[in-house]
């Protein structure tokens, strides 16, 4: 006879599974050649609504200043590196972006766990 099945445990939770959804915005690539850039200047605030296209920071990449454009709908939860911040490689967490604006305030004392940055 077959063994009866072992009940899976359920993983462990993490910290940061108590926030509600979100998306960590990297810097990206806006260039083929870009492996860093420099955050010039946020077109967008915490707690705005952004779409899709959306122009929601101008970066400087190794070739030129271009906007970095929302590649979906959502609202801009919190800035995690200032304008100005010099030196990004491709990829760092620059936001946190949710559905809904109600989960905005979750967010207001977040940081990039260090094994992220």
């Amino acid at each position: 006879a077959a063994a009866a099945p072992v009940p899976r445990r359920a993983a462990p939770r993490r910290h940061a599974s108590s926030l509600p959804k979100h998306e960590v915005m990297g810097l990206p690539a806006l260039s083929p050649t870009m492996e860093r850039g420099n955050l010039l200047e946020w077109r967008k605030n915490e707690g705005d609504t952004i779409e899709a296209g959306d122009v929601v920071a101008e970066v400087e990449t190794d070739k030129a200043v271009m906007d970095f454009e929302a590649s979906e709908d959502g609202v801009l939860a919190k800035i995690l590196v200032p304008s100005g911040t010099k030196d990004l490689a491709v990829g760092t967490p620059i936001a946190i972006l949710v559905d809904d604006v109600a989960d905005v305030a979750a967010f207001k004392d977040y940081e990039v766990p260090a094994a992220a940055a």
